[in-house]
């Protein structure tokens, strides 16, 4: 029992230290279990804030794409509503297309009827020439049919003066005393057919003077319409842009509301420039639209003067004074007219160069605080070191100027007063640049106002020399009445010589003048051509700023542009109507004409038959009278009957 009490000692002894061995071993590895917990949980909370990350990242990533998702979706809308646009705009230009088609078909037949009359003229001067060549060897033989004709005229008046001085002497009462009245009398009448001719060449005058006054307010019509075309282009792209940099402010609000309000001050005094920039514009555009409208009316009042003028035929020459003077006056509104569309256009850089700028300025104000901060600080710093410096080493007269110039920046809070200044410095700037610009269309506005000026000078000369031109074709005119006069009334030889020739010098010198006339015309038909070309020029640039116009229309100027051509299309039917009431009233006359000189001639007519018999009857009284004398003489006496019978007088029966 003892030697195995013995031997167990040992034994427990040894379990005992392998168990605390054993626990030594369980300790050591609870503390590293402890140790990878502290581990593991440390782990896990990294990763649940990764996750919340991933989380909030996934929430920002959905916002973003919704908010992409919208902004595409608008971007869409936009589109679609630019290609609507687009496709009304090229409908449009489709109607102007053919518009400015039917136009360059009416140029086109203009065209050929100035080219057809100037062949014509053509064909006349060669008519001149050959007649001037011909025309010696006609006065030739003239002269000697003439002179044949004046020897028997001379005899036959001889002959007629003594059997009308035989009639008055027998007869004073009679038919033929009474026919030769009537014949001194229409010579009288004779002189009133000259005078109507002479109507008749002045109301031809006036009509070729009025179809060129239409063609004139045709073209003054065209021009109207261009200006007011380019008006309306120029007020939608401005409206158009406004709307478009209005879009882009509400975008801007929405989407930088702290950029806004860290650049309120500035926006502020680019709005209120906007403002009176709109204001300024809109007063131009009312001033312009009033003065279309006199325009308008003013052409309406030439258009009622024009109906006026066509019955009071006579009152030609001043009715060409005042239409040169309205002229004049169209002329000098559409230059005004091209000055204010030039201010608008000017007002309209400015406001897109302001918006530039204020777009400019809202997206540098928000990248550009910290770095004017930072920059504003070191360029103190520096100006500070400059400035001593400076002081060290130059000793100038007056040091206190420059210590107060030194920028101090416990004086100022705001950072960004530098930026405020050049502003201000920008604006002076621009100030002068805009007086500046006034100044310049102040002379424009002047040498405009001299221009129309001198065209109206210009106007009163031209018609000054047609009226001494119409003074001058009336004189000759009653020259050559008076010399006709002359010769159907000259009994002398050498009268009727002398007539013909004052005749045959004042056709040579009318011909000699229509000679130089024509040659004139030739001279200026180059220059007229090289006008034509030019003007065709600038046909084709008015119709392309016409059509560009047109494409950028509103629904008003569209409704607008119909009044017109209805108006224009009863002005024309207005003008068919009288033209064919002027044809029946011709017609009328005409016949009225005809039929009077019919029975004129049927009652010359009668007198004469009434005549003839008279002198029948006057021959066989005479011839019963004879025999009465001769039967008297004979101691015959014949008893009459006191009631009916002939009534002889007593100085038949007496011997």
């Amino acid at each position: 029992m003892s030697r195995s009490e013995q031997d167990s000692k040992p034994t427990r002894s040894q379990s005992f230290t392998e168990l605390i061995s054993e626990l030594r071993v369980a300790q050591k590895e609870e503390t590293k279990l402890l140790e990878e917990i502290k581990r593991l949980k440390q782990e896990k909370q990294a990763l649940e804030v990764d996750l919340g990350q991933m989380r909030r990242e996934r929430d920002l990533a959905r916002a973003q794409i919704v908010s992409t998702s919208g902004e595409k979706s608008y971007e869409i809308k936009i589109m679609e509503e630019s290609y609507k646009q687009e496709i009304s705009l090229l409908k449009k230009r489709l109607q102007w297309y053919a518009e400015n088609q039917e136009l360059l078909d009416r140029d086109a037949t203009r065209l050929k009827d100035a080219k057809e009359e100037i062949e014509k003229l053509k064909l006349q001067v060669d008519r001149l020439r050959t007649e001037a060549g011909n025309q010696s060897l006609q006065q030739k033989k003239r002269l000697k049919d003439r002179a044949a004709d004046a020897k028997r005229i001379q005899d036959l008046e001889r002959q007629v003066k003594e059997m009308e001085t035989i009639l008055k002497r027998r007869y004073p009462n009679s038919l033929p005393a009474l026919i030769y009245a009537a014949a001194a009398a229409s010579e009288t009448t004779g002189d009133t057919s000259a005078k109507s001719n002479t109507i008749d060449f002045l109301e031809r005058r006036i009509k070729k003077l009025e179809t060129e006054l239409e063609g004139k307010d045709e073209e003054a019509k065209k021009s109207l319409r261009a200006m007011e075309q380019q008006f309306q282009k120029i007020k939608l792209q401005y409206e158009q842009r406004l709307s478009e940099l209005e879009q882009l402010l509400a975008y801007k609000l929405m989407n930088e509301p702290q950029k806004l309000h860290d650049s309120k001050a500035s926006f502020t005094a680019t709005e209120q420039e906007l403002c009176s920039a709109k204001e300024d514009h809109q007063i131009t555009i009312k001033k312009l639209q009033t003065e279309i409208e006199n325009l308008k009316n003013q052409n309406s009042q030439l258009e009622l003067k024009k109906c006026e003028r066509d019955e009071e035929d006579l009152q030609t020459i001043e009715y060409q004074v005042e239409q040169a003077h309205a002229k004049a006056r169209l002329v000098r509104l559409n230059q005004e007219l091209i000055t204010k569309s030039r201010e608008i256009q000017d007002l309209t850089k400015t406001v897109e160069r302001l918006q530039k700028e204020r777009t400019t300025m809202l997206n540098q104000n928000s990248s550009d605080k910290t770095d004017n901060r930072k920059k504003s600080t070191e360029i103190l710093k520096k100006d500070i070191l400059a400035t001593s410096k400076r002081n060290s080493s130059t000793n100038e007269p007056f040091p206190d100027t420059l210590d107060d110039k030194i920028y101090q920046p416990h004086n100022f809070a705001d950072s960004h007063i530098s930026e405020v200044l050049q502003e201000n410095a920008r604006l002076k700037d621009e100030l002068e640049r805009l007086s500046l610009e006034m100044s310049q269309q102040r002379v424009k506005s002047q040498t405009a106002l001299a221009h129309s000026e001198s065209n109206l000078q210009r106007t009163k000369e031209d018609t000054a020399e047609y009226i001494a031109a119409l003074k001058a074709s009336h004189q000759r005119e009653m020259e050559k009445i008076l010399c006709q006069h002359a010769v159907e009334h000259s009994s002398s030889k050498v009268a009727v010589l002398n007539s013909q020739i004052s005749s045959q010098e004042i056709l040579i010198k009318h011909l000699q003048e229509q000679v130089n006339e024509l040659q004139r015309d030739q001279e200026s038909l180059p220059v007229s051509q090289m006008r034509e070309e030019v003007l065709q020029k600038e046909m084709a640039k008015l119709l392309e700023e016409l059509r560009e116009a047109k494409e950028r229309q509103s629904p008003e100027m569209k409704h607008f542009l119909c009044l017109e051509r209805k108006i224009k299309y009863m002005e024309l039917r207005h003008a068919q109507r009288e033209q064919e009431l002027q044809q029946v009233v011709q017609q009328t006359r005409l016949v009225t004409q005809v039929q009077q000189t019919q029975e004129v001639e049927k009652w010359k007519t009668l007198a004469q038959l009434k005549n003839q018999e008279l002198e029948k009857f006057q021959m066989e009284l005479d011839s019963i009278l004879d025999v009465l004398r001769e039967l008297q003489k004979q101691g015959v006496v014949i008893q009459v009957p006191v009631s009916g019978g002939l009534n002889l007088p007593e100085r038949y029966w007496k011997t």
